[in-house]
């Protein structure tokens, strides 16, 4: 029997709350093994990156829902119109100096237009269309990263953002450009490079992610909703 599924196994007898702190664990040990190496490789690193990735999904009560690379869906919502759009984006410029620091990011939650948009029947259907009932947290955040080496290094989400909706409001760079990078099980990272407007919509508490540090004349602003499925 594999490692993973002895860890399947275990998380069978686990309360909630040890499962989240297995996740971490995973999670940490995720964060250890990443680097410049080839993660597809038959290394004992690149074999404890991946068996804790897939350990982490199998963990999930949903875990028969989550595509191979975590991704609900990525495009530009037909019901998002232009005025929505520039409200969020105004909204978000408002209220920056609102922002706390979180680590290496600043956040705002559930300002008025983000915390509409987010518990919006639209937004909703979009992802129940696609893997059933599902149902807004709550959560809505506007984060910046709007300062030399701001990013967030990988990581799993929590329960209230079990599905994170993240669509890009602004992005300004000149010399290099920072991505939203995922880590799916056996392949290699995947860079996103959001547009405003644009919108991803992934299981984030069962695929590693990671925001990559920002550089000079980088500012980067997004609004993130939380859902989880029903």
């Amino acid at each position: 029997m594999e490692l993973k599924d002895k860890l399947e196994q275990l998380a069978d007898t686990l309360t909630s709350a040890e499962k989240a702190c297995l996740k971490l664990i995973l999670a940490n040990a995720v964060a250890e093994s990443i680097d410049d190496a080839d993660l597809s490789a038959d290394t004992i690193k690149a074999k404890a990156f991946r068996t804790s990735v897939v350990s982490i999904s199998r963990l999930q009560s949903h875990k028969d829902l989550i595509p191979e690379n975590g991704i609900v869906f990525r495009g530009y919502p037909e019901f998002l119109t232009n005025e929505t759009l520039t409200n969020l984006q105004k909204e978000s410029k408002d209220v920056r100096s609102q922002a706390i620091r979180f680590h290496d990011h600043f956040v705002v939650s559930n300002a008025p237009v983000a915390k509409s948009f987010a518990s919006s029947p639209e937004l909703n259907n979009l992802l129940s269309e696609r893997i059933g009932a599902t149902e807004p947290t709550g959560k809505a955040n506007y984060i910046y990263y709007d300062e030399i080496g701001m990013g967030i290094e990988p990581h799993i989400d929590n329960e209230d953002f079990s599905l994170n909706v993240i669509m890009m409001l602004n992005h300004e760079w000149s010399d290099q450009k920072s991505a939203l990078v995922l880590f799916p099980y056996d392949k290699p990272p995947v860079k996103m490079f959001l547009q405003p407007g644009e919108l991803i919509a992934f299981f984030a508490d069962s695929v590693i992610h990671s925001r990559e540090r920002i550089s000079k004349g980088e500012k980067v602003s997004i609004v993130a909703f939380g859902f989880r499925p029903v």
